[in-house]
């Protein structure tokens, strides 16, 4: 059984010192970092003011005044861009590494755990394992069973058994397959946390307050969004430019935000879906303007 990577150069990684750090960073993103202990890791978002998702990171806590964030696709003068917002008196200091680190993530075909020899151990849920300057998590933003080392550029492959390099459109694919939207882009500025299913384990509803609070406490209260995030299938020949509408009897019903070809006339991505669309989803498809032989259907 086969083990598979792929290495990539996070847009964002961004050092946070001072102080504080911790009371800062509490104010700007979505999740509770007071319970997040020294060595454990979580996933959190950047909203505006109105609740829209302006960036995604990783949150790696090294001590009580010492935090990286990290963000595969966020770039990094953006993360430091939104960190300096709000910034009046604050004890605390932001320093963009992301040219200095490199991101490998790795997952096995079937079942299997991954083992890696210069990782024997693996991370505990919501946890990192640090050595030799990486941080080793498990990588719940992927898919359950894949992990991801952070480690300073050029530095080693990790040793593994029937270890193989894979490409940025296999790891796409696996994550969409589990049904993980991606930010910014298939959720981003224009959208809620909600419509991605990312309130699941990127919003604390029982924190203090926070950018974008009261757009999250309202919507917690109703309990539902009209548009939701879902892998989808398109079987036409040709690839549409993205974003791009879709339609059912020439009404817009939602955006495809990515798409990444299987084959021949077969593609994957994730589309926001409007809800009165669901069924015509499941059944005869919704329609891309300009390309009448394909369908985008549920995958």
């Amino acid at each position: 059984m086969e083990t598979f990577f792929y290495k990539l150069c996070p847009k964002g990684v961004i050092r946070v010192m001072g102080e504080d750090a911790e009371d800062y960073l509490q104010s700007q993103c979505s999740i509770n970092l007071r319970k997040l202990d020294t060595g454990k890791i979580r996933y959190g978002l950047r909203l505006s003011t109105r609740g829209r998702v302006l960036a995604d990171s990783y949150f790696l806590r090294l001590d009580e005044e010492e935090f990286i964030l990290l963000s595969r696709e966020c770039e990094g003068a953006d993360l430091l861009s939104l960190l300096n917002e709000n910034i009046v008196a604050d004890e605390v200091e932001f320093i963009n590494e992301s040219n200095a680190w490199e991101l490998i993530t790795v997952w096995k075909n079937g079942s299997g755990n991954v083992q890696l020899e210069n990782w024997p151990e693996k991370p505990t849920a919501g946890g990192y394992i640090h050595a030799d300057k990486s941080y080793f998590f498990e990588d719940f933003r992927i898919s359950p069973g894949t992990y991801s080392i952070l480690q300073p550029l050029h530095s080693k492959i990790p040793q593994g058994v029937n270890l193989r390099e894979m490409d940025y459109d296999s790891l796409q694919i696996k994550r969409i397959r589990a049904g993980l939207v991606s930010v910014p882009s298939e959720i981003g500025p224009t959208d809620l946390p909600q419509e991605g299913r990312l309130e699941l384990d990127a919003v604390d509803f029982d924190k203090g307050c926070y950018l974008g609070q009261e757009t999250m406490a309202r919507i917690h209260a109703m309990g539902r969004v009209r548009r939701l995030s879902f892998p989808v299938m398109w079987n036409g020949k040709e690839l549409p430019d993205l974003p791009c509408n879709l339609y059912d009897n020439q009404k817009k019903k939602g955006v495809l935000k990515s798409l990444i070809p299987l084959g021949k006339q077969k593609a994957i991505g994730m589309a926001l879906i409007h809800e009165s669309a669901d069924e015509a989803l499941q059944t005869g498809g919704l329609e891309i303007e300009g390309f009448p032989n394909g369908r985008i259907q549920k995958a």
